[in-house]
């Protein structure tokens, strides 16, 4: 069950995207709302499957040195692969992590899916290690969900 305030989020996020007409638009609008609602968020953004190679799209943070991952690579190629959410609580003790910045501590990625087919992911770095609870995860697996349908339905 998705609390309260990660509810808001969701809805907030359903409701906003809903007049967004472009792939671009609605991605940059959800990023920025979920930048917004944690401030333990040092890169929230999304990849998007390009062929077999996950590509940058809109995102809140530095700038990240990896605009292209090939799948199985990092964190961020294995949730697209592995069609999963994947939550790394030490960066540090993972050696498939692919570091956007070197603060990075801990992160959360969750793959756009369309049936078995992922189309993307939103990938989310803290700089607090063991920052991403199960409730975290609930939520963006939601939004997730949210962003695809609006996606299905611009296409």
């Amino acid at each position: 069950m998705i609390s309260d305030n990660r509810g808001q989020l969701v809805d907030t996020i359903r409701t906003t995207i809903a007049d967004k007409r472009t792939e671009t638009d609605i991605l940059r609008t959800a990023a920025q709302l979920i930048d917004g609602f944690s401030e333990g968020y040092n890169w929230t953004g999304f990849y998007l499957m390009r062929g077999d190679v996950l590509e940058v799209g809109p995102y809140i943070g530095p700038e990240t040195p990896h605009a292209r991952i090939e799948l199985n690579q990092g964190i961020c190629g294995a949730a697209a692969s592995e069609k999963r959410s994947i939550v790394v609580d030490d960066t540090n003790a993972d050696p498939r992590f692919l570091a956007c910045a070197p603060t990075t501590r801990s992160e959360l990625v969750v793959p756009l899916m369309d049936g078995d087919r992922c189309l993307g992911e939103i990938d989310i770095d803290s700089n607090q290690p063991g920052f991403f609870k199960s409730e975290d995860r609930e939520m963006l697996e939601e939004i997730a969900r949210v962003i695809v349908q609006r996606l299905k339905e611009i296409r």
